[in-house]
């Protein structure tokens, strides 16, 4: 099939694969349709994903009509796709390697093996150096083929070019093995690797981190996936996590709501790291640690909401005016604005961090005391004042509750990590002072999405999650707003009032998790109970999770989401909590309920073995 007959896939058709560096989604139908090869970041090598006649890609699919299954091989992120044909069955094995200091080696490998009778398969190699304008000249010489700005490709298998790709028809029978490697150096010097060789390595590895798990409960499984999508999200070098691997999948379809999500959000990664910490992963947290220490001392401590992921490139927001986006969704973004808002939540996060990690047993150097104590003095003189919030909205600042709410989180993770500083105590105070005052409707009696306003934000169902203090019967009251005017369902809208964008936007799967979270809080078990296993079903094949989801079960948004398998984790693991102890077991800050124990978890301690999370690190 020429490329341009190729309709979009759904974004729920998409698998990932990851190294710790970068990433790349493979379609049902055997495509590789997105992939930044050498860092998240980075120009596209295959960029179908964002137009199908300009993107490049790599697909090998049979040639006859065939039958689809895959899943990923039990824990880790390598993926394998099962093609059954009349005439025989052939299995596509998927998966990135880390860069290697000595020999060069791949880093994205392909395998098809044959595992029964024959079958006949093609292979299409068009690579696409980012978002050029066209497709660069292929020099393709048997087994290899290169082009400018391009990764070295090598094969097993005689390629020809063709109509501007490189093509190779392969014959399958039962024991067949064909391999296909990506190289980001010069490979003309060496021969086609040991694809059996590669993937145990590779499987070695995600065994091995997951071995830390502290969970063996009944989700165990699903929840080991949503851990290594967040594992794979996590930049290596520095530990910063990207928030998706992708740019410009659609909030809704043929909109404008199209965002570059290749980049470190520091509210998301803590999050992330709390419930990896939860989870057993207590070693991942260190090197972030020193992505916020250098980060904050370069910038005087005044941290943006989101930073590349080596923390200094630059973010400036440019359009791809000749790429149509997907499934005509433009424009195509590069880089974020959103690095350019103040959105002081921020700092509530990466304290609430700091705390767990003291209280799991980890220690502060003096670098990360230093900017603890910075970023809460930060706090006390800046709480009063607008910001951004942590939806972005392109409006006007404004103060808003889900901004209070961490501010205090800040200060009080502050006063317990480094003594009661007088502006800390002070201001605390004053922002509980007014969160339950001028934060609570007049009339009936919600938490609003900002001061004086009556809109309802999902956001604020944090607050009982985080410590604060909040009425239960005034946050009973913004929990059943909440469902009344945001919830479809399982699903939840983030909000629904204007935030200076056209269009509408799709349900957000981590409000719909932090529903769950609030219902347990107040001891409606079964509710949440239900909310969750409607949630859980939502995932895909492969169990991955978009960030949002449109009322007709369509995934939108850029994928796979950090938030939403973060929530996904935080989720489960507040449900096991809530069985075993009731809402009691549920109070107090994520560092309080990551301690308490149940029958299928242990609480993670820091200086334990940690074996498999500091292989994965070197």
């Amino acid at each position: 099939m020429r490329p341009d007959k190729r309709s979009y896939r759904p974004i729920e058709d998409y698998a990932l694969i990851g190294n710790g560096f970068g990433s790349a989604l493979v379609a049902r139908d055997g495509s590789i349709d997105w992939c930044c090869l050498t860092r998240f970041d980075a120009p596209p090598v295959f960029s179908r994903l964002l137009d199908r006649i300009r993107g490049g890609f790599f697909q090998i699919v049979p040639e006859e009509p065939h039958e689809v299954s895959r899943a990923y091989l039990p824990s880790t992120n390598i993926l394998e796709t099962t093609f059954k044909t009349s005439g025989g069955t052939a299995k596509l094995t998927d998966f990135m390697l880390m860069p290697h200091d000595g020999s060069p080696r791949p880093l994205l490998v392909r395998l098809v093996s044959g595992l029964a009778g024959e079958i006949a398969l093609r292979a299409v190699y068009r690579p696409h150096a980012g978002f050029a304008q066209t497709f660069p000249p292929l020099n393709v010489s048997g087994e290899r083929v290169s082009a400018p700005g391009c990764p070295a490709f090598l094969s097993d298998t005689p390629f020809a070019e063709k109509d501007g790709a490189a093509c190779a028809r392969l014959h399958v029978y039962e024991g067949s093995e064909h391999v296909f490697c990506l190289f980001d150096e010069d490979a003309s010097e060496i021969s086609c690797p040991s694809a059996s060789e590669l993937l145990q390595h590779a499987r070695t590895r995600w065994s091995d981190w997951v071995q830390d798990a502290n969970y063996a409960g009944p989700l165990e499984q699903e929840l080991i996936r949503s851990a290594l999508v967040l594992k794979a999200l996590t930049y290596q070098p520095t530990g910063a996590m990207v928030a998706a691997p992708t740019t410009s999948l659609p909030e809704v379809v043929g909109g404008v709501r199209n965002w570059d999500y290749r980049f470190c959000w520091l509210r998301d990664s803590c999050l992330a790291f709390y419930a990896l910490k939860k989870f057993g992963y207590v070693a991942e947290a260190g090197d972030f640690f020193s992505f916020i220490n250098d980060i904050a001392h370069r910038r005087e401590v005044s941290l943006k909401p989101l930073y590349p992921v080596d923390g200094v490139a630059d973010m400036h927001e440019k359009v791809v005016d000749h790429f149509e986006g997907w499934q005509g969704s433009a424009p195509v973004r590069v880089g974020n604005k959103a690095s350019e808002q103040h959105q002081i939540d921020t700092y509530g996060q990466v304290l609430d961090l700091m705390y767990m990690h003291v209280r799991l047993g980890g220690a502060l150097d003096d670098k990360t005391k230093i900017t603890g104590t910075c970023l809460a003095d930060h706090v006390a003189r800046e709480w009063r004042k607008p910001d951004n919030g942590l939806w972005e909205p392109r409006l006007e600042p404004k103060r808003y509750l889900h901004a209070a709410i961490m501010n205090w989180a800040a200060l009080d993770r502050a006063i317990a990590l480094f003594g009661e500083k007088r502006e800390w105590c002070e201001a605390r105070a004053a922002i509980e002072k007014d969160i339950k005052t001028e934060g609570v409707h007049p009339e009936h009696g919600y938490l609003t999405q900002a001061f004086g306003e009556d809109a309802v934000d999902a956001a604020v169902l944090v607050a009982p999650m985080v410590g604060f203090p909040v009425d239960h019967d005034v946050f009973a009251r913004t929990v059943d707003t909440v469902i009344e005017q945001l919830a479809r369902g399982p699903l939840v809208y983030r909000y629904l009032n204007d935030d200076g964008l056209p269009g509408h936007e799709g349900t957000f799967l981590l409000c719909a998790f932090w529903l769950v979270d609030a219902l347990a809080w107040l001891d409606r078990g079964e509710e949440a109970a239900q909310r969750f296993e409607d949630l859980r079903k939502l995932a895909n094949d492969v169990g991955l999770y978009p960030e949002e989801i449109a009322e007709d079960g369509r995934f939108l948004g850029n994928f796979p989401q950090a938030f939403s398998h973060l929530g996904f984790l935080h989720s489960a693991l507040v449900l096991d909590l809530y069985r075993e102890g009731g809402p009691e077991a549920l109070r107090g800050t994520y560092a309080d309920r990551t301690l308490r124990e149940t029958r299928h978890r242990q609480a993670p301690r820091i200086g334990g073995n940690g074996e498999g999370a500091a292989e994965m690190r070197r």
